[in-house]
């Protein structure tokens, strides 16, 4: 006798307990295309939020402080299987990802790298005044392209303009236009804009780059005519440490004034001056921007959360790194902070490791990478790839072995 029975007959409570057992990519990769039952109680937001609030009930979620949060309808489903595919890969990263170390073409600190948009290459920066562009995808140790003077002082930064265009800065106080696909030793850039001083910071949008300099200053100019600036500006005391855009339309300057500013590119007017560390040495250090949350890391142990929801730019939080028992005492400089993505920031100091931590107040270490133990510059991650750059002249990336792709809402 056929005592088979159907998917769809079994109680939603036993369902339910099936799925708290199971990882959040089984789930929405596999389980839920099973039977109508199965879908609709894995689209159910409830599920998600319980998942969540069960894996940070004792810490503050940044994502979820901001003026834009709504209990519902925030995106539990993207954000829970966000939090537990980065915990899985970076928790055993040398299983789950494949890495290589870049060396022998720089001679000097790297103090600036960027990932391509496809993550196929890879683009590190020297003060050694060259240019290397790495294929990701091969383990060899030589570049596809050296361009060695690519500027005549230090190279500080690099950005990445649109799929087929790069930024490079330096201290030869010029930024310049770069095309990825025809770029070799003997290229030339398609732009040179000139600055008033050493450029030490880039970031852009189309049509649209701003340099931050060593004097207190900011200078935008559109690449379509290198010569024209756009506008300039003062809201410093001393040099420009980082730059970021915050939803295309906000332009976040960081300086060793312990300031940052914002500044509205709509209305060309200062949204906010504040003071991040008021006390002591701290300065502002990097910036990374996802999802209202704008993430910044200081020179002394420190990161800020600001809300940038409404144009508000409020600080959420304040977060202390706490070093391990037994572990040097040396304060812990963030150099470069990445936000992935709801499940992970990515940064790197002075201490030479990087730390893959969850965006939660306490933090919590997923991972913490000592490859090099030298000195970490700069990071990029763009499609399941990240680049390092290192005081001691290499780069390193480590590429997630499984491809992980987003899931609609």
């Amino acid at each position: 006798m056929n005592h088979q029975v159907s998917l769809d007959s079994i109680p939603t409570e036993v369902f339910l307990m099936i799925c708290e057992s199971l990882d959040a990519d089984t789930l929405l990769r596999s389980l839920m295309f099973v039977c109508k039952q199965f879908h609709e109680v894995i689209n159910d937001r409830y599920l998600w939020k319980k998942r969540v609030m069960q894996k940070f009930d004792d810490c503050d979620v940044a994502f979820m402080l901001t003026d834009k949060y709504h209990e519902e309808t925030f995106n539990w489903k993207q954000f829970a299987w966000h939090t537990e595919l980065e915990e899985e890969c970076w928790s055993n990263y040398q299983k789950n990802t494949e890495t290589s170390v870049f060396s022998g073409a720089h001679f000097s600190e790297v103090d600036a790298v960027i990932m391509t948009k496809d993550g196929n290459h890879c683009i590190s920066a020297s003060r050694d005044r060259s240019i290397c562009l790495w294929n990701t995808n091969k383990a060899v140790p030589n570049p596809v392209v050296h361009k060695v003077d690519s500027h005549t002082g230090w190279i500080w930064d690099l950005n990445v303009y649109d799929d087929n265009h790069f930024l490079s800065c330096s201290w030869d106080s010029n930024v310049k236009l770069w095309n990825i696909g025809s770029f070799s030793q003997d290229a030339e850039p398609i732009n040179t804009f000139i600055a008033d001083s050493a450029v030490l910071s880039v970031t852009c949008k189309e049509n649209f780059v701003a340099a931050g300099l060593y004097t207190p200053k900011v200078v935008a100019f559109d690449p379509r005519d290198c010569e024209k600036r756009l506008f300039e500006l003062n809201p410093h005391t001393r040099c420009i440490i980082e730059l970021c855009l915050v939803q295309d339309y906000y332009l976040i300057s960081l300086s060793e004034d312990r300031t940052m500013s914002v500044w509205d590119l709509r209305t060309h007017k200062t949204v906010k001056s504040m003071y991040l560390a008021k006390h002591g040495s701290r300065f502002p250090m990097c910036a990374s921007y996802y999802d209202n949350v704008l993430f910044v890391g200081d020179s002394r142990d420190y990161m800020y959360w600001l809300d940038c929801a409404n144009g508000s730019f409020n600080i959420l939080e304040t977060v202390k790194f706490v070093k391990p028992i037994n572990e040097s005492r040396r304060r812990y400089k963030l150099n470069c902070i990445k936000c992935t993505n709801y499940g992970s920031i990515i940064t790197g100091g002075n201490e030479g490791a990087i730390y893959i931590i969850t965006p939660t107040n306490p933090p919590k270490i997923i991972a913490k990478i000592i490859d090099s133990g030298s000195e970490i510059t700069s990071i990029d991650y763009q499609n399941n790839t990240l680049v390092v750059g290192y005081v001691n002249s290499s780069v390193q990336v480590w590429k997630k072995k499984s491809c992980i792709c987003d899931i609609s809402n």
